[in-house]
């Protein structure tokens, strides 16, 4: 596999894998703050805030935040081992393996939550997995 595919599997795993783990964690919030709750805590948010959902870190399972920054550390890391990898002669074929293994990783989390929250509606079912936070917190 050619240095410009490994980037093209990569890149494009990255960009999908993304929008799908930010669409999931969107419905997770969606599912855990009513409409108002969530016009107040986006007013003001800065990019580093959206970017790093620090702004719902209780609302949002740890692991499925794990699984975010792992998305979001492994792919960039994985463009620039390919890159790397390509220039060392006796080493270019592992570049290919990893474009592959990215791609292989990425369809796996992603049948792995489609099963995990899937129902017959279009809708993901989070109440399966995930409970509900209700009213304030006591202080």
């Amino acid at each position: 596999m050619s240095l410009g595919r490994q980037i093209f599997v990569v890149a494009t795993c990255y960009l999908l894998s993304f929008l799908y783990i930010r669409g999931f964690l969107r419905g997770v919030t969606c599912y855990q703050l009513n409409t108002s709750a969530r016009k107040k805590r986006k007013k003001g948010q800065t990019f580093k805030e959206w970017f790093l959902y620090s702004r719902y870190r209780e609302e949002i399972p740890k692991i499925l935040l794990v699984g975010y920054f792992v998305i979001v550390v492994l792919h960039p890391l994985a463009l620039i081992f390919c890159i790397i990898i390509n220039f060392i002669k006796p080493l270019d074929s592992f570049g290919a393996i990893l474009a592959k293994g990215v791609f292989l990783l990425d369809g796996v989390w992603i049948i792995v939550i489609q099963l995990l929250f899937w129902q017959v509606k279009p809708d993901f079912k989070y109440e399966r997995w995930i409970k509900k936070k209700k009213g304030n917190k006591k202080r």
